[in-house]
């Protein structure tokens, strides 16, 4: 049920974005939506086509990026993606831990016209 009120919030932030504008079409929204996020990206889609309907975005296209999630390497400060069982960093060996990267749910552009 968050999917929905996070379609609710894009689209509430595309319409906005939209008026400030000054244009009365949104044609495409990009999203990012990270693997450990909680959210699903088609889920999100399918609320969002929804919850247009009537307003500038009906019809917007609504492109998902999927981010994969990645630990933080506390000696060396490397970014990477963990390994099936393994959250050792691959340049020196020290357990990574949770970076944040691959929690979040936003609209990275819009589209309009």
């Amino acid at each position: 049920m968050h999917d929905y009120h996070k379609a609710a919030d894009f689209l509430k932030e595309a319409t906005e974005k939209a008026e400030a504008a000054g244009k009365n079409k949104v044609t495409k929204i990009n999203i990012a939506v990270g693997e450990d996020s909680g959210y699903s990206g088609e889920s999100i889609q399918m609320y969002f086509e929804d919850l247009s309907k009537g307003t500038v975005c009906e019809g917007a296209q609504m492109s998902v990026q999927s981010i994969k999630s990645k630990l933080r390497c506390p000696t060396c400060n490397e970014l990477f993606e963990r390994k099936r069982f393994d959250f050792s960093c691959p340049k020196c060996g020290t357990q990574g831990e949770p970076s944040g990267v691959g929690r979040e749910v936003k609209i990275e552009s819009i589209e309009m016209e």
